[in-house]
């Protein structure tokens, strides 16, 4: 016997109504994530290639500006004009410096050093007189052309007073040698460039370039050490991380810091330009994830909104859909029900609204007319039974025979369903005529399925046999014991309320669940029973429906564990069984 599940609680209109909620839930869901998914690799993409440009511009301008430098220190220190000067003239010297310095003021400081080292005329006269010898710059410088990177520069710092932002003054150096008009060295020509020129470069940059406004840019030397941008001083790429930088010297694929997964990040190494070998600076981008994918994140809101929109719509209709389709499958139950208590009644209207509906009502009709007619034939037969009576007695025993055995079930002896309800009704009328009380049980054997399988049809025949047997021993003569089919009984209990009826029914599950039942085959089986209670009521329109309340409480029973009596709701409501 199966048990009620929540399913066959819910009408096909909510079912409807719930798979399609269910269905649109999850293509909302499906949409949403796929979407999320799609844009963010479209936007990784885009942006890493956007965020790449942005560093390799950042890189050619930083070499660009720093052969411009190369190229002037250089020019300056090859001038024909200057041949004499370097050793005769200082203030000439010194004029040349300053004007030098004028027209591109982020040099810091140009000296020209004597081979000895002593500066011999510089920007504004600083340090001149001061020996340089020790100084990277005139120690590379009197070899050959050279290039250095950013370092602090504490001698000159002092000399330019303290900044506003009292940060170091931190240089690049550029030096050249000098020679006389003999080709002999003379000396070293050396700048001071300040390292705000990269800064106001890369501000430059990020506000012309408005997409990046959130944009970050960092310049780091050849061995990971920033330069300029977050975390300044500190080496934060690994060895192995420059050896993949140097062999593809642009790329979006950087893991930059600890909080890396917050960023989009590219690089891009400077090169060099034309005759600037370069200094091997990595300039590395970064775009906040935030706002990188924001665009994303507001189309999946719209989706959001426009699926959540949609998706009521659809409810709505399919709700109202389900109810037009399950109208006529209410309209026959309806009409089914009244036939056999509405003496009016004898067939369904047809139905349509759908074809598989018109098929059921034309279907049900044809059932009801084949049992009209199996009916007629009975009546008919009884007829030509009662007329023959008188010709022989031996038809009339063979008759009543026939009567007994057509009420009667064949394995346990008990009453049919046919002949139950028929005696039923006729005792609910005299109840009702004498003010009389009736209570309904329904029983049923749990697992008998199991007891099939396992045993046999022979084993489970006996058991069905020995609950019949025991829920006779516990009824009374005038109480009728039916059964219904497969392994469900229905006691009728004459002058019974509810409290009798649950003290029968505890009473006939005490002795089912006491001993086992002896099978042919010699095995024990031990088996239980679930039972519901009611009474009729006033309300009931025939025995068939208090029956039905007392299988809802057999439900009940059986979803409780089983072995077990419930007593219907309605019964305990109704008043008639306040003795419960």
């Amino acid at each position: 016997m199966r048990l009620p599940g929540l399913f066959d609680r819910l009408s096909i209109r909510t079912q409807v109504t719930l798979a399609t909620a269910a269905l649109t839930i999850v293509l909302i869901l499906c949409a949403t994530l796929g979407t999320a998914s799609y844009g963010r690799r479209i936007i990784s993409g885009m942006v890493g290639n956007q965020m790449t440009e942005l560093a390799i511009s950042m890189a050619s301008r930083l070499d660009r500006g720093m052969y411009e430098r190369y190229r002037e220190v250089g020019t300056i220190a090859g001038l024909d004009v200057l041949r004499d000067a370097w050793e005769r003239d200082p203030a000439a010297l010194r004029a040349v410096l300053d004007r030098m310095q004028t027209s591109y003021p982020d040099y810091a400081w140009i000296g020209y050093a004597s081979k000895d080292g002593a500066v011999v005329a510089a920007t504004k006269g600083m340090l001149e007189g001061a020996s340089v010898a020790q100084r990277p710059w005139f120690i590379a410088g009197i070899q050959a052309p050279f290039v250095g990177d950013v370092h602090e520069a504490l001698l000159l710092a002092k000399m330019l007073g303290p900044r506003q932002d009292e940060e170091p003054f931190r240089f690049v150096d550029v030096a050249y040698p000098v020679r006389n008009g003999s080709g002999e060295i003379v000396g070293v020509l050396g700048a001071h460039l300040s390292w705000d020129w990269a800064t106001e470069l890369r501000r430059s940059l990020l506000t012309r370039e408005s997409l990046f406004a959130s944009a970050e840019v960092s310049i780091l030397d050849e061995k990971g050490k920033v330069l300029l941008g977050r975390n300044i001083n500190s080496v934060i790429l690994t060895p192995q991380q420059l050896a993949t930088i140097r062999a593809k010297p642009s790329g979006s694929d950087l893991t930059y810091g600890e909080d890396s997964d917050r960023w989009l990040t590219s690089y891009a190494v400077g090169l060099g330009y034309r005759d600037y070998p370069g200094l091997g600076w990595v300039v590395v981008s970064q775009l906040p994830a935030d706002v990188a994918y924001q665009p994303v994140q507001d189309l999946v809101k719209a989706i959001l909104l426009i699926g959540i929109g949609l998706g009521v719509v659809g409810i709505a209709l399919a709700r109202w859909l389900a109810g037009r389709l399950t109208a006529p499958i209410y309209q026959l139950a309806h009409e089914a029900d009244r036939i056999g208590r509405d003496d009016g009644v004898h067939t369904l209207p047809r139905v349509g609204g759908a074809r598989e509906v018109t098929l059921l009502s034309q279907s049900l009709r044809s059932l009801l007319r084949r049992v009209g007619q199996a009916e007629n034939r009975l009546v008919e037969a009884e007829r030509e039974a009662v007329a023959h009576e008188a010709e022989s007695r031996e038809l009339a025993l063979d008759i009543e025979r026939l009567r007994k055995l057509s009420e009667t079930d064949p394995l346990t002896g008990l009453l049919n369903r046919r002949a139950f309800l028929s005696a039923a009704e006729r005792q609910l009328a005299y109840a009702r005529r004498y003010d009389r009380a009736l209570a309904v049980v329904v029983a049923d054997i749990d697992h008998f399925k199991q007891v099939n399988d396992a045993h046999g049809h022979a084993a489970g025949d006996a058991v069905i046999r020995a609950v019949a047997a025991r829920l006779q021993t516990a009824a009374r003569d005038t109480d009728l014991v039916a059964r219904f089919g497969g392994e469900e009984f229905v006691v009728l209990l004459m002058e019974s309320d509810i409290t009798a009826a649950v003290s029968y029914a505890e009473r006939a599950r005490g002795l089912i669940s006491a001993a086992p039942v002896a099978a042919e085959s010699g095995v024990q089986v031990r088996v239980t029973l679930s039972l519901g209670c009611t009474i009729l009521s006033d309300d009931d329109r025939d025995v068939q429906d208090a029956i039905d309340r007392a299988d809802d409480a057999l439900y009940g029973a059986k979803a409780a564990g089983r072995n077990r009596v419930r007593v219907s709701l309605q019964a305990l409501q109704g008043g008639a069984a306040a003795a419960s």
